[in-house]
């Protein structure tokens, strides 16, 4: 948990604490961007990383308010939101920062019963997306589909730079909410279904074992 706060959510803080000075100082005062790696478990969270996600929902409110405060240098405050991501040459290295495929081997049977729908992308996929989204202004760079729905559904009072982009939040909010709720009403009943027959099996093993011994 330290080790994933420490990555996470103070390494970023550590490394905007040393450059803004220079950002602020710089004397071309064009625009200058911050962007910082978030995930999809940052905009809601998955059964198996209540640590992950904390660390990640974190980045956003670290975001959300660098945004405000950096307004009058120019700055602008991007947050990338990838889902499951393929990498290399990492297949040690425990999961801490970057939710990968390696790591999905290691998640709990629940979690990658839930992730089972969710294919992944490339690195190199979320790198290209997130240096549009960097380019274009975007403070949220969601970088699929459903990352953006899920996006939609959880824009609460997060900048948003673009006006059709705010458009479709405002008159698809509900709508979106709506189907957030499904999502997780059926999450819910997967975990219910996985612990009640979990449970069952449990007793099927302990009645096996107490009738092989009585036959013995």
């Amino acid at each position: 948990m330290k080790t994933m706060i420490d990555v996470n959510l103070m390494g970023s803080f550590n490394v905007i604490k040393a450059a803004l000075p220079l950002m602020k100082d710089r004397k071309d005062k064009g625009p200058a961007s911050i962007a910082l790696m978030s995930s999809m478990a940052g905009q809601a969270g998955i059964y198996g990383f209540a640590a992950y996600s904390a660390t990640k929902f974190g980045l956003r409110g670290l975001a959300e308010a660098l945004q405000q405060e950096l307004l009058v240098n120019n700055i602008h405050l991007s947050i990338i939101f990838p889902p499951v991501t393929e990498t290399s040459g990492i297949e040690q290295v425990e999961f801490i920062s970057v939710l990968t495929f390696e790591a999905r081997e290691r998640m709990p049977e629940i979690t990658k019963i839930i992730l089972e729908s969710s294919p992944g992308m490339k690195a190199e996929e979320v790198g290209k997306i997130t240096i549009q989204g960097i380019k274009s202004g975007s403070f949220s760079i969601p970088c699929r589909l459903d990352g953006r729905a899920v996006a939609i559904a959880t824009a609460g009072l997060s900048p948003q730079t673009s006006f059709l982009m705010a458009s479709i939040e405002v008159v698809f909010a509900g709508l979106f909410r709506f189907v957030a709720l499904l999502l997780q009403w059926k999450v819910y009943e997967i975990i219910e279904k996985y612990n009640y027959s979990h449970k069952k099996q449990q007793v099927e093993s302990i009645l096996d074992e107490r009738l092989a011994i009585v036959n013995q």
